[in-house]
């Protein structure tokens, strides 16, 4: 008959393996895999369980950690008064006592180490997916170690001098996120344009509406005292699709004509058609401190393309459009209205050119009778640059390839704008 205390720290060992593995698993958790697990899985309901088991995610963790301690204590409690009572085996020869010590040590490394780490690497998503609810369970019971856990962590911070800053976990993320999807690119398995695209989203709450907009100077705007002839004709001249209208002066800015109401209503007979204060819609305003995230967000929520922009004093200070927001984002957006798209490539010598960095390579080996590469890694000047020196260069840096040499000349944030390009003369560069 085996003993109760035997039983107690048999039952200790396989709960605290449990919770461990629990701990692990929701630890290591590869969440996009876990979302296309639930998808999977729970197909027939609508609710989103993904969403549920990510939100307690911090909650179950803490409470698989708890039970398991807490088991860990009854079974080496368990082990500890077996041994110790008379029918135990502290009667044993040393010899073997310290064979059964060794066992159990040994069984405590597989079961506390080696089966939770297989589990978490193999069986993640379906071992969570099936006991999640046991482990939401845990993690009400042990709320209180979770206020505890909190509240100990903040002392520690304060006492260290370091509050708890909230910016550079966010910048630590984002370093986590842009370091994944240069790796990813490096791997093949993102295009350089989806990394600029992440790396312009993360940088949107860096810069406010200054960096983006059109300046006070450049605003087109009307007075709403102007009668209709040099409406159309202000509006035809402009290009654009919405403009300010102020009253007296551009600091007063009252509304926004959308150049779409303007011809709607240019169609009626002149008698028929309403004022120019009666056509405008009630402007968006916005601080010139707003970031750039909060500004994108205020466009989407509001269904709004523009948005007038107030310096510390209420004056204009420019007007910003979704559009300027997004380049950010996807780069610069070109569309019908726009100037005329640059030249490519331009002569600056005769065996030199200086081109854009969207120039094709085989436009370039055709103008100068080169023999760079053409692979399907990329199919332009920037992206040779890039691949060759796996990072943006400054404005200034020289490459060779075979006997052409590579200047860059101009640079921003996310692209190499233009390059001059110069073919050597091989055998007076060895003869000197």
């Amino acid at each position: 008959m085996i003993e109760p205390f035997l039983w107690m720290m048999l039952i200790g060992f396989a709960i605290a393996t449990f919770s461990v593995i629990a701990f692990h698993v929701i630890k290591e958790m590869p969440w996009h895999e876990m979302e296309d697990y639930c998808k999977l899985r729970n197909q027939k309901d609508k609710s989103d369980l993904f969403g549920i088991i990510f939100d307690l995610r911090e909650e179950m963790e803490l409470g698989a950690g708890v039970l398991q301690m807490v088991a860990l204590a009854i079974a080496l409690l368990s082990t500890v008064a077996w041994v110790s009572s008379p029918t135990g085996v502290s009667q044993l020869p040393f010899g073997r006592l310290v064979t059964i010590a060794g066992l159990i040590a040994f069984a405590m490394v597989v079961t506390q180490v080696w089966i939770p780490r297989a589990v978490a690497k193999i069986a993640a998503p379906a071992f969570l997916y099936r006991t999640w609810r046991w482990w939401r369970m845990v993690s009400v019971v042990s709320f209180p170690f979770l206020v505890g856990e909190r509240f100990v962590s903040q002392m520690f911070a304060r006492a260290s001098g370091q509050e708890e800053d909230q910016d550079a976990e966010e910048e630590a993320v984002e370093d986590e996120i842009l370091s994944l999807a240069s790796e990813a690119q490096h791997d093949g398995l993102l295009e350089s344009q989806t990394v600029d695209m992440i790396e312009g989203i993360m940088d949107l709450d860096d810069f406010t509406v200054v960096k983006v907009m059109k300046p006070r100077s450049g605003v087109d705007a009307m007075d709403v005292s102007t009668d209709w002839e040099e409406m159309l004709t202000f509006v035809v001249k402009s290009g654009r699709t919405r403009i300010p209208i102020f009253d007296g002066n551009i600091d007063n800015i009252v509304g926004i004509l959308f150049a779409k109401d303007l011809l709607r209503e240019s169609l009626k007979k002149m008698n028929k058609r309403k004022s120019l204060e009666k056509l405008i819609r009630p402007p968006m305003t916005v601080l010139a401190t707003t970031q750039l995230d909060t500004m994108l967000r205020k466009f989407l929520d509001g269904r709004m393309h523009m948005a007038i922009v107030r310096d510390e004093y209420g004056g204009l200070a420019g007007v910003v459009t979704i559009e300027d927001v997004l380049e950010e984002i996807v780069g610069e957006i070109v569309d019908e209205t726009d100037a005329e798209e640059e030249v490519l490539i331009r002569r600056c010598g005769k065996q030199a050119i200086e081109v854009v960095g969207r120039a094709p390579i085989d436009m370039i080996n055709e103008e100068l009778a080169t023999q760079l590469p053409e692979v399907d890694d990329f199919t332009t000047v920037a992206g040779l640059l890039m691949w060759e020196l796996k990072q943006l260069p400054r404005p200034g840096q020289q490459l060779v390839v075979g006997n052409v040499r590579f200047e860059v000349k101009e640079v921003n944030r996310r692209e190499i704008r233009r390059v001059r390009i110069e073919v050597l003369d091989i055998n007076r560069s060895e003869s000197s």
